[in-house]
């Protein structure tokens, strides 16, 4: 079974205790809750000889690292096991001397940089920490009348202090169909002047408004490399903060084997088969190919195609 990263049941978001304010004040000051800091969009991690893993905080070593415990300063994220977390952005940066960490450096990064060293339900409390810290920062304002935003329901809404406003703002994901596209024993595996050196990967776009899914893979594909699919099969989907969307597996068939590649938006596409893919070799790619990330849909759509036709 492949890991499926940025979300895990164990985490429960225990969105019903969000307008509760009594009682999250009470779990704040508590011995059962956990703090993860951030630093903008960055999270913390401490960064051994042979490990990285997630700096969590308890209430007395957060104190040393600010004063502003507060629940309005604080992102409920929900419960783990018999611990409740929230997340915390700490803009000063957190010095390995104020916190008892026998081994290893605190270090901030992008989740994505260090994910091969986190398990799935670390990186689920660590994405949904980054997501909400960056809708916040993108939000201090409201968008209809530019007055200040303050934070209610523990950090899932952001509320117009403009009386004569008092619009409700609520976090943003963007959703985003991706799709291996297929004729036969071959899949269209593309790449884009901004993916890592080497790397192909699936198809995929933003839906705009008014579109339905299927709509939106049908154009993205079209537009990107000029084929007509048919078949569509969803797969699976998968939360992807970087900085705020949601992934929309599906498989997909096409009876059109030509490209008409969109070079504004590939930089090169080709097709694969299967032995193709299991040595990472092709006759039009010189030195090999890679591909996409082991934490994304896009490599779980390719994994899963491999093993339907081995």
């Amino acid at each position: 079974m492949e890991k499926i990263y940025y979300n895990n049941p164990l985490l429960k978001r225990s969105s019903e205790l969000r307008k509760d304010e009594n009682f999250l004040k009470n779990i704040l000051n508590s011995e059962n809750v956990n703090f993860i800091p951030m630093r903008g969009d960055e999270n913390y991690f401490i960064s051994g000889k042979e490990e990285i893993k997630p700096l969590i905080l308890k209430k007395q070593e957060l104190e040393l690292c600010t004063k502003e415990i507060n629940l309005d300063k604080m992102i409920f994220l929900g419960k783990i096991n018999e611990k409740f977390y929230f997340s915390i952005n700490i803009k000063s940066k957190i010095e390995k001397n104020n916190l008892e960490i026998d081994q290893g450096d605190i270090i901030t990064d992008q989740l994505r940089n260090v994910i091969g060293s986190l398990t799935e339900l670390d990186s689920s409390y660590l994405a949904l920490a980054k997501g909400m810290i960056f809708w916040h920062e993108r939000n201090k304002f409201c968008g209809v009348c530019g007055s200040k935003t303050k934070t209610e329901e523990a950090g899932f809404v952001l509320k117009c202090v403009n009386k004569n406003c008092n619009e409700s703002h609520f976090p943003r994901t963007d959703p985003a169909i991706i799709t291996l596209v297929s004729n036969k024993d071959k899949v269209l595996l593309a790449r884009s002047s901004r993916f890592p050196q080497k790397m192909y990967s699936t198809l995929a776009g933003f839906v705009e408004p008014g579109e339905s899914l299927e709509l939106a893979l049908k154009r993205e594909v079209y537009e990107e490399v000029g084929v007509n699919v048919n078949k569509i099969e969803y797969f699976q989907s998968q939360p992807w903060p970087f900085p705020a969307s949601l992934m929309l597996g599906f498989f997909a068939e096409t009876e059109d084997t030509d490209l008409n590649v969109d070079k504004n938006e590939i930089e090169d596409a080709n097709w694969f088969d299967i032995s193709q893919l299991k040595d990472l070799t092709h006759p039009d790619i010189t030195d090999g190919f890679k591909l996409p990330r082991f934490d994304s849909i896009a490599r779980r759509l390719v994994n899963d195609w491999i093993r339907r036709h081995e």
